[in-house]
């Protein structure tokens, strides 16, 4: 049974080389943006529209998956599911809004699913170095996301619904309060980036100089 599972586990989070390590890693966080996306669908259901409607991970994770690039094989499979991450994992939101509200609501999802996919490719830009500091890639990963809902928010709060109500001035000042609450979203950055940091996290051999002539015994540790 202990046999099985390290072969399970060698074969999802292992590799023989440095480059097929890093690979499968990255397919996973990929594979994690999907599901933690798609489970903000799930959320909504159970927790309703009304509680705490500006506060979502969906940009989080958008951003910050999309900031980070990694080789993920010659896989035609896996290179069109990192491309086109940030469509798939807002097929989720889309199926909730079409679902729970229907089309009748067009004019406001135009503005929302365009809104996200604006997020994703912002995040695309970034092409953020896994292997930085952690600091340094969660500075950049907060200011790029903090971008990405005020660019969301103007597109959505104020020029959709400004069309929508006719005032594209009321529709400003209305939004300030909920682009303030929606910056809070804010807070799924950390333990995200710091996911992407533990992933690419591999351990590799490095060959120690040792003095010509000394021995080391059976059994004991060089340190």
């Amino acid at each position: 049974m202990s046999s099985a599972l390290a072969r399970l586990s060698d074969k999802i989070w292992g590799g023989k080389t440095i480059d097929e390590i890093l690979s499968k890693r990255f397919k996973l966080f990929v594979l994690f943006g999907i599901l933690f996306t798609g489970s903000f669908w799930a959320y909504r259901v159970v927790a309703g529209i009304e509680l705490l409607p500006n506060l979502e991970w969906v940009i989080p994770t958008l951003v910050t998956v999309g900031s980070f690039s990694l080789p993920l094989g010659g896989n035609v499979f896996w290179r069109s599911l990192n491309r086109y991450f940030g469509i798939l994992a807002l097929a989720s939101v889309i199926a909730f809004d079409l679902i729970l509200f229907g089309p009748g609501l067009w004019h406001v999802w135009v503005f929302k699913w365009s809104g996200f996919v604006f997020a994703w490719l912002l995040g695309m830009r970034s092409k953020l170095y896994m292997f930085d500091r952690y600091k340094r890639l969660l500075g950049s990963t907060l200011l790029t996301t903090a971008i990405a809902i005020l660019i969301f928010d103007f597109w959505t709060g104020v020029i959709g619904c400004g069309l929508w109500i006719g005032s594209f001035w009321l529709s400003f000042i209305g939004q300030i309060p909920f682009t303030l609450y929606h910056l809070a979203s804010l807070i799924f950055i950390p333990p995200l980036v710091a996911l992407a940091k533990l992933l690419v996290k591999v351990k590799v051999p490095v060959a120690v100089a040792v003095r010509s002539g000394l021995r080391v015994s059976l059994g004991e540790s060089w340190r």
